[in-house]
């Protein structure tokens, strides 16, 4: 009977134990979670002080007095600049048909007649925008070359809309008009020229290239019957023709010696060899140059390269080239900073945007 009664009895220990145990695991949970939702409460309350003083930083700022600028009366003594129109690669008498471009252009004499008045237009606007900021007297109109397409190769034949002689007739003399509306604008005007490659009589050459190019003879020709007095021609000799603007250098080519292929990767790397490999002869502040229908400045680089008036061709297609709206150059040379504050495409595209609204 004692035994019985020790055993009731360490049982009933055990049992006691057991529940101490339990209440003792309950009581933890409940600490533990209520440091939980202590915690929470905390960072709920840091949110919201957070959110209420981020509510007064903005009621605060909708409270706050405008501070006056005070601006000068524009200067009257404005710095020298010099405004570059580059010129190049009209093509004026190619046909180029929608079909054939996947109506991404269409181009004739009449489309090019239209562009040519657009360009002078934006030209004059753009000049005068730019004479709100600093002096400029002098213009220099740069012609690049390829004006005309000619008789280079078979297809050139079949699409052209002039003989040679006969576009480089018809684009001499809507220059002469350009040239004319520039000089009732500026005190001075300096026409420097580049003959293109699609202006040759017969193979390529290059000791003789000026010598067998119609462009030649119509910058010749042109510089030789000038009537403006303050007209001053600088017709190229060599492949390269170098401009001194007060000190700041100006190489001007029309692009055909530097090889690019067109498609990825653009014409920059070309371009940036060429400067650099021409430098080491004689080094210039800008180099300008056309041939490759694809308008490009950076600013820190040391060259603009010239879109074309024709635009988009099958041949732009054909070497994957990127599309570019048909476009010339207005580039703002900056004689205080020495170097080129502004360059921008002249957009001659018109005729495409009111085809494509309608």
């Amino acid at each position: 009977m004692a035994k019985a009664n020790k055993l009731a009895d360490e049982l009933a220990s055990s049992m006691a134990a057991a529940d101490r145990l339990s209440a003792d695991a309950e009581l933890y949970g409940l600490r533990s979670e209520v440091a939980s939702l202590r915690g929470k409460y905390k960072l709920a309350l840091a949110q919201i002080d957070a959110e209420r003083q981020r509510a007064d930083s903005i009621a605060a700022l909708a409270r706050l007095p405008a501070k006056a600028i005070k601006i000068r009366k524009p200067s009257r003594s404005k710095g020298d600049a010099t405004v570059i129109v580059g010129l190049s690669d009209w093509h004026c008498e190619e046909l180029v048909r929608s079909e054939t471009v996947n109506e991404l252009n269409a181009f004739d004499l009449a489309v090019c007649e239209r562009r040519i008045t657009e360009l002078a237009e934006r030209f004059v606007a753009l000049l005068e925008h730019q004479r709100q900021l600093v002096r400029i007297d002098r213009v220099v109109v740069w012609l690049g070359g390829d004006f005309l397409t000619g008789h280079i190769h078979e297809d050139c034949v079949e699409l052209a809309q002039l003989a040679p002689l006969a576009a480089t007739r018809w684009a001499g003399q809507r220059l002469r008009g350009f040239i004319d509306l520039v000089a009732s604008m500026a005190k001075e005007v300096v026409v420097v020229t580049n003959s293109g490659n699609h202006g040759r009589v017969g193979d390529p050459r290059v000791g003789t290239e000026l010598d067998h190019s119609f462009e030649q003879n119509l910058y010749l020709t042109m510089a030789g019957s000038e009537t403006n007095s303050h007209v001053r021609w600088q017709v190229g000799e060599s492949y390269l023709n170098n401009l001194d603007l007060d000190g700041f250098r100006v190489r001007f080519h029309h692009g055909h010696a530097v090889k690019y292929g067109g498609g990825v990767g653009g014409i920059t790397i070309p371009m940036n060899k060429a400067v650099t490999s021409w430098d080491r002869l004689q080094t210039a502040d800008l180099t300008v140059c056309g041939h490759y229908h694809q308008w490009s400045w950076l600013r820190a680089s040391k060259f603009v390269t010239n879109g074309s008036l024709i635009g988009h061709n099958a041949y732009a297609i054909r070497i994957k080239a990127a599309y570019e709206p048909p476009c010339q150059s207005f580039i703002v040379v900056d004689h205080t900073r020495r170097e080129v504050t502004d360059a921008k495409p002249i957009f001659c595209d018109r005729d495409l945007q009111e085809r494509a609204a309608g």
